[in-house]
């Protein structure tokens, strides 16, 4: 159960990483400008699938718990 947890909350930094969650206004205004769209639609789809791939794996750890 317990690696569950950690692979979720592995996959919830990633995202937060890829979106820019960790960054202040000034910072995440320069990147986005730095960037090409490109690197930027990559940089979302990764943040989507490793989010859904955390929600997926906290939701196992918490029917492994209940059951």
């Amino acid at each position: 159960m317990r690696i569950f947890i950690y692979i979720g909350l592995a996959l919830f930094v990633i995202s937060g990483i890829c979106v820019g969650g960790f960054t202040t206004g000034t910072q995440q205004r320069g990147n986005y400008y730095s960037e090409s769209k490109e690197d930027r639609k990559i940089k979302n789809k990764v943040a989507k699938w490793s989010a859904l791939g955390g929600v997926l794996s906290l939701a196992i750890a918490g029917l492994v718990y209940l059951l």
